[in-house]
């Protein structure tokens, strides 16, 4: 599976990107419609009026697709249909549309695969010029695209959710990595987001186990912005990074508003830092986890 969807994935918002432009056409048949209607459905807004909560955020990841095997198998708290179920229909409704043969599609930006234990990051934005559809392109045409990218964003669920499993000792993956699409505004984006639980100690029990949160996010006018979230016993460290300078300075700027808010959310404010640069990688990492050989 791994070997066959590194060449292959690539990120959502070039799905998302080409399903705008689909479902907005005339004569598009109402089981592709529903499909994609679903997929658009399943990202998360914010900005302007729409705050993000804990709720909401809570919800977008157990509805990311990453446990859908798992919960399929035990068969309790099943989502009529998680982000790898809706992919799924998807493609399958576009498949008895257009047929199996494809023409060649013209790929949206690459982006780096999922790899275990690696920092979050949104180098560049996620939605590029080349995902966009080209307007006078027909709607069989920009449907071939939708189910080309379908199969790219399917790719990469799967090698989230692989890079999630023990490995051939059984030991635990460090983290759980996803992407969660969102809406900022009008603009696309993706939220590479990495969740990490901390080993029991031998002095405190499973309620003294801290949690560690990290995300990415390239928004226009900012660029990347990312934090580290800890928290343990109700103690909560945040360390927010921007990599443009101004941006970096802004949040600064508002670091007591979040202080406010953590107090307001019953929790106690630890170290809560914001630093202007790219942050450190992981020092468990290794530069041989991060090359591919394309022509393998």
């Amino acid at each position: 599976m791994v070997q066959a969807a590194l060449p292959r994935q690539g990120a959502a918002t070039a799905l998302t990107a080409t399903l705008t432009a689909l479902v907005v056409r005339t004569g598009l048949p109402e089981p592709v419609m529903k499909a994609a209607q679903q997929v658009l459905s399943s990202r998360m807004e914010f900005g302007g009026a729409t705050t993000l909560t804990g709720a909401a955020l809570k919800q977008a990841v157990a509805n990311s697709g990453v446990f859908s095997e798992a919960r399929l198998a035990g068969a309790t708290n099943v989502p009529a249909a998680d982000g790898k179920m809706a992919l799924l229909a998807l493609r399958d409704a576009l498949g008895k549309w257009l047929g199996t043969s494809q023409q060649p599609i013209a790929a949206a930006a690459p982006v780096p695969p999922p790899v275990r234990g690696m920092t979050p990051r949104a180098r560049v934005p996620d939605l590029q010029p080349a995902a966009a559809p080209d307007p006078a392109a027909s709607i069989e045409e920009i449907g071939r695209q939708a189910l080309d990218r379908s199969e790219a964003a399917l790719a990469r669920l799967r090698l989230h959710q692989h890079a999630a499993l023990p490995d051939a000792d059984g030991r635990p993956a460090p983290a759980m990595t996803l992407d969660l699409p969102v809406m900022v505004g009008s603009y696309q984006a993706l939220l590479h987001l990495q969740i990490r639980q901390e080993a029991e100690s031998r002095e405190g029990g499973p309620a003294e186990r801290g949690w560690q949160m990290r995300f990415a996010i390239n928004l226009p006018a900012m660029g990347e912005v990312g934090a580290q979230v800890s928290l343990r016993a109700g103690n909560v460290g945040v360390m927010l990074w921007a990599t443009e300078e101004a941006t970096a300075a802004a949040l600064q700027a508002e670091i007591e508003l979040l202080r406010s808010g953590l107090v307001a959310a019953g929790l106690q404010p630890g170290s809560l830092l914001v630093r202007h640069g790219e942050p450190a990688p992981p020092p468990t990492s290794s530069p041989s986890q991060h090359l591919l050989d394309a022509l393998r």
